[in-house]
């Protein structure tokens, strides 16, 4: 019997604390994530971690890094390369001087940005041996410039924002990334890797788009296939943009193709396309809803799916099976939820036609437990568990001809491997069936889709 028949969970563990986790999706032959540590109180490490299906086990190799990682993201690309959100550091005094990663000396004017507001493309050098002495090795820099921020008490203060997040195109010709801080997002084309410090090619902020109140970008979103387009979210708010349009030239919000207002009720931490919908949209906030959108008529969600009591960091659709959608948060627990309705199986079953009345087929579950959130983040008290919740087959509809159950709409399993906030959940690039979960304690979880679900989509 295979691990994902038995539903056992396989956990990575280090005593660092971690808050990014990312599948390397260029490699399609390798169960392989990458981790990064935020380097507090010791020099940061990337922890590149390979689940040998075959054998069980996991494997990884530690890269040091030059400093704590806020963020990173796989590059599609190459399997090898990694973007880096790098942690901030105290800048020093005027007159001093620092190097940068690749050597060259940087004054301390400067230090602030490439210290605290940079983000690195960076090699994993697959020639060096395992062990703690492998270094990252950086290829180019990306700077975001200074943008306007006002305050209640600095008024249109310019100032480096740093960075929170980078998402890369998912289309591995494609080779753009979105650099995301909380006054802008600036996207770069990394076609020419010659170049240590590309330039930005389009940056959206609330300078760029003043008809537009542009305020808390919390992450971004790229279209799955059209390498123009993608989404943003700033506070309770999702908004699309097309950058065939020079924003520097835009009079008012002519670029923004699609808004949607009070998206959540509270911050919006989580965005993720449907790969084989490219239209539809899955969000997470701090209400604890995740809620799924057709950006065709966004006026109201097609699916709510309440199964989080805190704030939702990671949602993810399967790149293989839609219906299938990962969710992580704050209450330690990583949810995986069907959402069958609003799926390319759905299309292809044709099955009342898709999506005629978007308003008919919103669903809310425990709505109310939204109303008791909590202001901060808490701990799971669930303990370490060995096997996958099996689906409740109260919701699943009959096969009338063979007799098999169908997958429905709602919550097939959650897991409660963490013991601490979960901020981030992702699916295997090489096994659709197989998906990896970070919490903040250091802990990796490798669990699988629970058999009885994995069969109700293959049969």
């Amino acid at each position: 019997m295979d691990a994902a028949s038995r539903g056992t969970s396989y956990v990575y563990g280090i005593e660092r604390h971690t808050l990014c986790l990312a599948s390397l999706t260029g490699d399609t032959s390798n169960n392989r994530f990458a981790l990064g540590t935020l380097g507090i109180t010791e020099p940061g490490e990337i922890h590149v971690v390979d689940f040998r299906s075959d054998e069980n086990t996991l494997q990884s190799t530690v890269y040091n890094h030059t400093s704590g990682v806020r963020a990173l993201a796989s590059t599609p690309w190459d399997p090898s390369h990694l973007l880096v959100v790098n942690c901030g550091r105290t800048s020093a005094s005027s007159n001093e001087t620092t190097t940068t990663t690749a050597g060259s000396p940087t004054s301390s004017s400067s230090l602030s940005v490439l210290a605290g507001a940079a983000v690195e493309l960076v090699a994993l050098s697959s020639d060096q041996e395992h062990g703690p002495e492998n270094e990252t090795q950086r290829i180019a820099l990306l700077q975001p410039a200074a943008h306007t921020e006002s305050s209640q008490y600095h008024q249109h203060q310019q100032r480096p924002v740093p960075p929170h997040a980078v998402v890369c195109h998912p289309a591995t010709h494609s080779k753009r990334a979105a650099v995301v801080t909380t006054a802008s997002v600036t996207i770069w084309d990394l076609s020419h890797q010659s170049e240590d410090r590309p330039a930005p090619i389009f940056t959206v902020s609330a300078s760029t788009q003043p008809m537009t109140i542009i305020d808390d970008i919390g992450t971004a979103a790229w279209h799955p296939t059209n390498t123009n387009q993608f989404s943003t979210t700033d506070s309770t708010c999702i908004r699309t943009w097309d950058t065939r349009v020079d924003v520097h030239k835009a009079q008012g919000p002519v670029t923004m193709a699609t808004a949607v207002d009070c998206a959540h009720s509270a911050k919006i931490r989580a965005l993720n396309y449907n790969p084989n919908l490219p239209y539809i949209l899955a969000s997470g906030g701090d209400d604890g809803a995740v809620r799924i959108w057709d950006l065709r008529n966004p006026a109201t969600a097609l699916l709510e799916l309440a199964n989080h009591s805190h704030w939702v960091y990671s949602v993810e659709f399967n790149p293989n099976h839609d219906q299938l959608l990962l969710s992580a948060g704050s209450d330690g627990l990583v949810n995986l939820e069907s959402a069958v309705s609003v799926s390319s199986a759905h299309v292809v079953a044709g099955i009342g036609g898709h999506h005629s009345d978007p308003g008919a087929s919103r669903r809310h579950q425990q709505a109310s437990a939204l109303d008791n959130i909590a202001d901060k983040p808490r701990a799971s008290d669930a303990e370490h568990t060995h096997g996958a919740e099996e689906n409740s087959d109260s919701d699943s509809d009959t096969d009338d001809n063979e007799g098999a159950q169908r997958p429905a709409d709602g919550l097939v399993a959650q897991f409660d491997d963490h013991e601490t906030s979960v901020y981030a959940a992702h699916w295997s690039a090489a096994d659709p069936w197989l998906f990896a979960s970070l919490s903040f304690d250091g802990r990796m979880v490798i669990n699988f889709v629970p058999r009885e679900e994995k069969y109700k989509i293959l049969l």
